[in-house]
């Protein structure tokens, strides 16, 4: 591309100079045809293709790529050295496992005590079950008989009540009788002196018994009374104590089924984890192996044999047999890329050798690095007709961008470009030198189209220099 910018600017240049003595030394130039010819490079118009690429470099890479890290620590007993070839299922690398193992008989410990303390704890819970239905039968059976205590002491305090009005009642009868006959007595004793004072004093003796015995009844009635509704009092006590006694214990059971709910929750969540100890444990022991996914080389390998290897750091990388030419392109060019396109191939080891290749890749995604923006593509080479592919090797690449069949075309160096019009300085039949406008089209950096102009086997110059040197030479004065 540059030396078709040079030209281009070169043969401005030279058409501004031609223009500029074209009038004054058209006469001379045609006497001087002859001579300028004899010491010019020419070109007949050809008609055939003109085929437009992009050329780039790249090198050889592995379509696949892996690195391995290990998962478990221990004693490497096995590992491939850089360099080293494998086929697909071949062991990488290996690593002691007895670690893993006493790690997986721990886990199995762990999760057979789990399963015990869930068990235990399942059988906590039906114990504070079963507790707390004695509680809620024994506080309803109390309720009961505190209820059925109460009820009989109120009964016992309304009879009580009742049998002591009555008493009060008869004995209050019996008093006042008695007082109603001695009352009686005493006024027929004035009228009949039958009635004898010993008669008139036993009615008196009459009326203090019943006056005493009135006493004697209010007495022991209010005594029984008050016994009685003590006793009432006493239940209705008993028969809160008892609900508060029942509230408790029922309380209690609840809290120790709550309890138990929760134990057996922890224990579940214990035997959970101790199951996920035990599978990873199982998955570590199984990665001691690093098996190979497909035939390929070491790329490096970290590790020797013997050597104590830990979890985390890059143990081996490995790439495969299948290997592609990974390039990048600028970004003027990547828009006239497209998958399946061919590309020539020639690796800096092999420079002899031109082999093919197709396009089955461009990143969408590009690279900058000091403002120069690049995108990478790859392509995918036929095995059959390369030479032997090593990673790493540098290639050189041109793709065939178009191509323009049965075309006329001149070298592009003999293109002169002068106030946006295009010409040539074409020869004529008779020697002579004409300045020619051309219509151009597709070109490369040899040769460019010819759309209108030219006829095929016409002559053009090539390079116009000995022409403007022979008018200068023409133009100057003859020195005596």
């Amino acid at each position: 591309m540059k030396n078709r910018t040079s030209g281009k600017i070169f043969f401005l240049i030279v058409t501004t100079i031609v223009v500029t003595i074209t009038a004054i030394t058209l006469s001379s130039c045609k006497t001087l045809g002859e001579d300028i010819l004899a010491d010019s490079d020419t070109f007949e118009v050809t008609r055939g293709d003109i085929i437009q690429t992009i050329t780039t470099s790249g090198y050889v890479d592995s379509v696949e790529k892996n690195d391995y890290s290990l998962a478990i620590q221990g004693k490497v007993l096995y590992i491939l050295d850089k360099g080293d070839t494998f086929k697909k299922s071949d062991v990488l690398l290996e690593v002691d496992n007895s670690r893993q193992e006493l790690l997986i008989a721990q886990s199995e410990e762990n999760l057979n005590t789990a399963r015990n303390s869930l068990s235990i704890a399942k059988l906590n819970y039906q114990q504070a079950l079963d507790a707390n239905h004695v509680a809620l039968q024994l506080a309803e059976t109390s309720a009961q008989q505190a209820e059925l205590s109460t009820r009989s002491a109120l009964v016992a305090l309304e009879n009580a009540n009742n049998m002591a009005d009555k008493s009060e009642k008869s004995a209050k009868v019996a008093l006042e009788n008695a007082k109603k006959l001695l009352s009686e007595a005493k006024d027929e004793a004035k009228s009949n002196p039958i009635i004898t004072d010993t008669q008139l004093a036993q009615y008196e003796a009459n009326v203090n018994s019943a006056e005493a015995n009135y006493d004697s009844v209010s007495a022991q009635s209010r005594s029984a009374a008050k016994s009685a509704e003590i006793a009432y009092e006493q239940s209705i006590l008993g028969q809160s104590a008892s609900y508060w006694s029942n509230l408790s214990s029922t309380q209690s059971a609840k809290t120790q089924i709550e309890a138990a709910a929760v134990n057996i929750r922890q224990a579940e969540t214990q035997l959970r984890l101790s199951e996920i100890s035990l599978e990873l444990a199982r998955l570590d022991v199984d990665n001691n192996i690093t098996y190979a996914p497909y035939d390929g080389i070491v790329l490096a390998s970290t590790y020797k044999e013997g050597q104590y290897a830990s979890p985390g750091m890059n143990a081996i990388s490995i790439i495969s047999n299948d290997f592609i030419i990974k390039a990048e392109i600028n970004e003027t060019d990547v828009v006239n890329l497209k998958t399946g396109q061919d590309v020539d191939i020639i690796l800096d080891a092999y420079p002899e050798t031109t082999f093919k290749g197709k396009i089955i890749e461009i990143s969408r995604i590009p690279t900058s690095i000091s403002g120069v923006v690049t995108f990478d593509f790859l392509v995918r080479p036929e095995i059959e007709n390369a030479p032997e592919l090593i990673y790493g090797l540098s290639a050189n690449l041109e793709i065939t961008e178009a191509v323009s069949k049965n075309v006329l075309y001149v070298p592009i160096d003999s293109i002169l470009e002068e106030n946006g019009k295009t010409y040539v300085n074409l020869v004529t039949e008779d020697g002579n030198i004409k300045k020619t406008e051309v219509v151009t089209g597709a070109s490369n950096y040899d040769f460019i189209e010819i759309k209108s102009g030219l006829n095929e086997g016409d002559t053009v110059l090539i390079s116009s220099i000995n022409y403007i040197n022979a008018i200068k030479s023409s133009m100057e004065p003859e020195v005596d």
